[in-house]
């Protein structure tokens, strides 16, 4: 018995040796070949838990880890998108937060009014200077903007003005400001060509 057991040893040993420099997939070509020419059947004790199924499986791993969708849902969170959007004025700043609070806050944020209270908070959230009038002044004031519709108990609703302004207006850039100084130069023409008419 004690030679027999020195065998298997042996053999065992020979046959790590041989497989260790190979791949799993080729250790599994391997041993199945040797048994098949062996005329052994694998057993489930003793092939199947060792060698196959770990083999079989390795391969299936990677394939499964890259699909794996993006974390993030779209959802901006207010200080990045107050600084895409780059408002300049106080109802600037407050229709950003209003566009924020209504279309990208998180779920369990989001909703499409105002309050006074809101204002620090979200001035502080977005790193926008806060404004030096009280919260619902400020607020009054946006909806003289034409920014916001006011409704019952102090809430002030973001209006289709506002949206585009936020959507498609900011940033301002340099082209709005060349037309506004270029508007006053009309009415001056027409004032000079009433005079030579009247003359």
């Amino acid at each position: 018995m004690a030679d027999a057991d020195e065998d298997d040893v042996k053999a065992i040993s020979a046959l790590i040796a041989a497989l260790k420099p190979l791949n799993a997939e080729s250790r599994v070509h391997v041993l199945e070949f040797v048994l098949k020419k062996l005329g052994i059947s694998p057993s489930v004790q003793h092939a199947s838990p060792a060698h196959v199924p770990p083999a079989a499986h390795t391969p299936a791993a990677p394939p499964a880890t890259p699909p794996q969708p993006p974390p993030s849902s779209g959802v901006h969170d207010i200080r990045s998108f107050a600084a895409e959007k780059k408002p300049k004025t106080v109802n600037e700043k407050v229709a950003v937060i209003g566009y924020y609070l209504a279309q990208l806050a998180p779920e369990d944020e989001r909703r499409d009014y105002l309050i006074a209270d809101d204002i620090k908070t979200y001035f502080i959230q977005a790193d926008l200077q806060l404004p030096t009038a009280p919260p619902n002044v400020t607020l009054i004031n946006a909806k003289n903007a034409g920014y916001f519709n006011a409704s019952d108990r102090g809430q002030y609703k973001l209006n289709a003005v506002g949206h585009n302004l936020v959507a498609h207006k900011l940033p301002s850039g340099e082209a709005g400001e060349a037309k506004r100084r270029a508007a006053p130069r009309k009415p001056r023409k027409k004032a000079t060509t009433r005079k030579k008419a009247g003359k």
